[in-house]
């Protein structure tokens, strides 16, 4: 699969990447060079007689239920620092 020019911009675009127009023939050749290895993979491995696995089949699960939370006062006493309703935590973004 070849990747033209107008495809590598819409990619970039998706991933908020600039990429300059000098630099657009290397990112082109780059995706089409991928593709090309990704087709070769699927065409060499057959995944047909691979058991699933870690997809959550036979796995347990709870049901979703409705359950109390912690009451805001005892929730408070347990915070370092707290202002009338909510605890204080140190701010983490600027």
């Amino acid at each position: 699969m070849e990747i033209t020019r107008e495809t590598a911009r819409y990619v970039a675009k998706l991933s908020r990447l600039e990429i300059a127009e000098e630099d657009m023939d290397s990112v082109c050749q780059g995706l089409t060079s991928i593709l090309s290895y990704m087709d070769e993979i699927n065409a060499s491995v057959d995944t047909g007689t691979v058991s699933v696995t870690g997809s959550g089949a036979g796995c347990p699960t709870r049901p979703d239920t409705v359950a109390p939370s912690m009451e805001r006062v005892l929730l408070l006493d347990n915070a370092p620092e707290h202002g009338d309703e909510t605890p204080v935590v140190p701010r983490v973004v600027d």
